[in-house]
Order: C-alpha cells, then sequence, then structure tokens
C-alpha cells in the first residue's frame, strides 16, 4: 500500500497522538550571485528559515530536494551539493496542536550564478535574499544550526 506524506503521518498520529515521531526532511542554502542566502518566511510559524521539507515515503533524497525547492520557490536546482545532515534534540519541532516531530534534515548548498524570479507558495508568506550581517532575528530555531556555519563561512559537511 502506498501512503502520500499527509496520509502517512496522519495514520502514524492516529496511533500514537502527540507523542514525538520522527521524520526525514531537506533544506537548501540558496546563494545568489551576490553571496546573500534566500530565506523563507514561513506561513505556518511567521519565522525565518532555509526552503525545504519532508520527504515522500518512496522519494528519493535529490527528488524530493528537487520538488520542495521548485514548490516552495519556482527555482530548478542545478548542482546542489551537500552541506550536512542534522538530527537530535536541537532538530525536535513541537507543532501548535501539540505534536512533536524529530527531524533529521540532510542540507544542500547551491550557488545561483544568475537573477531568478522567485515564486511564493501557500507554505511562504515572503522569500527574500539576506546578506551574512542582515540575517533576521526571528530564525526558525531548527535551521539556526546550518544558517550560523554559512555566515561563517563554514562549508565543512557537518554531520550532527
Amino acid at each position: 500500500m502506498v501512503f502520500k506524506l499527509a496520509d502517512y503521518i496522519k495514520s502514524i498520529r492516529s496511533l500514537v497522538g502527540h507523542a514525538p515521531i520522527r521524520s526525514v526532511s531537506v533544506a537548501c542554502i540558496i546563494e545568489n550571485e551576490q553571496g546573500q542566502i534566500l530565506l523563507q518566511k514561513r506561513s505556518d510559524t511567521g519565522t525565518w528559515g532555509t526552503p525545504g521539507g519532508n520527504l515522500e515515503l518512496e522519494e528519493h533524497i535529490l527528488e524530493g530536494l528537487s520538488r520542495e525547492i521548485k514548490e516552495e520557490t519556482g527555482l530548478e536546482l542545478k548542482n546542489p551539493t551537500l552541506f550536512g545532515i542534522y538530527s537530535g534534540q536541537e532538530q525536535a519541532f513541537h507543532y501548535p496542536n501539540g505534536d512533536i516531530t524529530y527531524y533529521v534534515v540532510v542540507v544542500f548548498h547551491e550557488k545561483l550564478d544568475s537573477p531568478v524570479n522567485l515564486v511564493l507558495n501557500e507554505e511562504s508568506l515572503q522569500l527574500s535574499f539576506f546578506s551574512r550581517d542582515q540575517i533576521p532575528d526571528n530564525v526558525q530555531i531548527t535551521d539556526q544550526p546550518w544558517i550560523k556555519a554559512w555566515q561563517s563561512f563554514d562549508f565543512k559537511v557537518k554531520i550532527a
């Protein structure tokens, strides 16, 4: 039986309630030609973070990354490189309805070589590029580790 992710999560939640679950997601640090990072102001929390999201059940990591970035920004990735894999307590997300999810996030980096047209979807209130010294204060707590690494020019692949 094949489940769509929303149906799968719903079925898991019907069994475990608000108890913590594990999920795998992807994110991408997208830099423009001026070296600024693309951040998305999320419609669910109002916080800023890197574009990305959950993998579908049968999806490969790079397929999910391409899909999520296209859905949330309108961009097609050309050459994403691994930036890091993040997990643990720092990747626990407490949803407003009481659900708790511990994410394993596979983060990539992509450097754009030309100007782009960004497209908002229902998950984004805003998409904007920011320089390293002008990152907004209200960054999603789960995204802070890789954004801080990017800010300090730390491009060594991290497993955390």
